[in-house]
């Protein structure tokens, strides 16, 4: 009988597994899902067996095996300040709280779409076969003028629509050795494009003599005409929070974590509790029998 116990147990650990870790890309491989299925067949041929905990742990692979086979791959969906991002891996949307620059983003929550009521999204949540969780990144808010100080309309690069001064640093490069996060955006009254590159705390001081206050970041403008190419004294630094002329432009950043939001794929809460029900009135029954 204890053979039987353990390959269930081994079983249901690896569907386990699925929820304590969640986003492993491990889980959506074959052989694992193969691994999980064979342990369970493997304990429905012991000679001596307790039907209600077999069945019990057949949910609960069957769970997980679904989860792993036919669930969404792990991904990080990203938006934008008052945004509404669609993910069609998993058929709805995401809202995105509104901020402020330099406010505390700490506490904001984005909303899941579709989910009547719509599902706020804390440190984990799981709706149906997924799991989310909000995870930090770095957005940089940007802002253009003239020398004079007059407000500019920014846009995005290729198009007339920006819906947010808000660069979500989606991209990145390498410059002096540092992996940096960049996003670039347009001004079409001066008909001038704008590459922001964000520095770390770390990485800024390394900048020599345009390195901000120690702990702080650094963003460096790199100012181009509208056919790419680079304009007068069109490359600067400029600290956290701080403008600058830079390439005819009055250029200001302030760089603050926004949330983001990982999605992966988690097996289906209702089979794992059914499952572990029958388990442990499978366990049960067989204490009882064995005492008596």
């Amino acid at each position: 009988m204890i053979p039987f116990w353990l390959l269930l147990i081994a079983a249901v650990a690896l569907t386990a597994a699925q929820d304590v870790f969640p986003g492993n890309p491990l889980f959506h491989k074959g052989w694992y899902n193969v691994i999980d299925a064979a342990l369970l067949i493997v304990a429905a041929y012991q000679p001596r067996k307790n039907l209600i905990a077999l069945c019990g742990a057949g949910l609960v692979v069957i769970a997980g095996v679904a989860s792993g086979l036919m669930g969404p791959d792990t991904h990080t969906v990203i938006g934008a300040p008052g945004a509404t991002v669609s993910d069609d891996q998993i058929g709805s949307a995401f809202i995105f709280p509104l901020a402020q620059p330099g406010g505390d983003t700490r506490w904001l929550t984005v909303l899941l779409q579709n989910g009547p009521p719509a599902i706020a999204i804390g440190s984990r949540r799981y709706a149906g076969g997924l799991v989310t969780w909000q995870t930090p990144r770095v957005a940089v808010w940007v802002s253009a003028g003239d020398r004079a100080g007059n407000a500019l309309t920014i846009t995005q690069p290729s198009g007339a629509t920006f819906l947010s001064p808000v660069l979500s640093m989606q991209q990145t490069t390498t410059i002096a050795g540092m992996r940096v996060q960049y996003d670039s955006f347009a001004v079409p009254a001066m008909r001038k494009t704008v590459k922001a590159v964000y520095f770390g705390p770390d990485q800024a001081a390394r900048l020599g003599p345009q390195a901000p206050p120690p702990g702080e970041p650094a963003i460096l403008f790199a100012v181009a005409d509208r056919a790419d190419r680079p304009v007068a004294h069109g490359i600067g630094i400029v600290a956290n929070g701080a403008q600058r002329v830079i390439g005819g432009l009055r250029l200001g950043a302030r760089a603050a974590e926004f949330p983001a939001i990982v999605v992966a794929s988690a097996p289906y809460l209702p089979a794992l509790f059914l499952g572990a029900i029958l388990l442990l009135a499978g366990a049960a029954r067989t204490a009882y029998r064995s005492r008596t």
